[in-house]
């Protein structure tokens, strides 16, 4: 009557599954990413501007912008500084000297920051995340807290 564990082949199927799920439910998750198209809140037109195509064109760059270096910095629920990173800058030369521009610069950092927390800003895409791996016990108590606030939060 002496078992010891994981000398069925039983056992070694199950601890088998058990460590499969395990992986796929600990690296299967969701990424938050800037949406591509720009929200209508980020660029508002303005009527009395003489030339639209060139500001429309600036704050297309800003808004690549934010998706090419902030996302990445600070993430989907993370809130922005209060001031723009240096990175959250335009090409002058190529887009006028108007978009050189510092108040412009610093309002549409300011409206990066009103559309940031917005949930249409973000677009929720699941895929294989590995980099769980260089810290799997951060990870795991990530995920752990993760699971619990979305069972709790009804």
């Amino acid at each position: 009557m002496n078992r010891v564990f994981i000398r069925h082949n039983t056992d070694k199927v199950l601890i088998g599954i058990v460590v499969v799920i395990f992986f796929v439910t600990i690296g299967y998750q969701p990424e938050y990413r800037l949406n591509s198209k720009m929200p209508s809140e980020f660029f508002r037109e303005d009527s009395h501007s003489q030339n639209s195509f060139a500001d429309r064109k600036i704050a297309w760059a800003y808004w690549e912008t934010a998706e090419m270096d902030i996302q990445w910095k600070w993430g989907y629920a993370h809130p922005l500084p209060a001031d723009p990173p240096p990175e959250f800058r335009v090409d002058a030369a190529a887009l006028g000297p108007a978009a050189s521009n510092p108040a412009l610069r610093l309002m549409y950092w300011r409206r990066l920051q009103q559309v940031w927390p917005l949930p249409d800003t973000w677009k929720k895409e699941y895929g294989w995340r590995l980099d769980w791996l260089s810290h799997p016990l951060t990870s795991v108590a990530e995920w752990i807290k993760n699971t619990a606030d979305g069972i709790f939060s009804y």
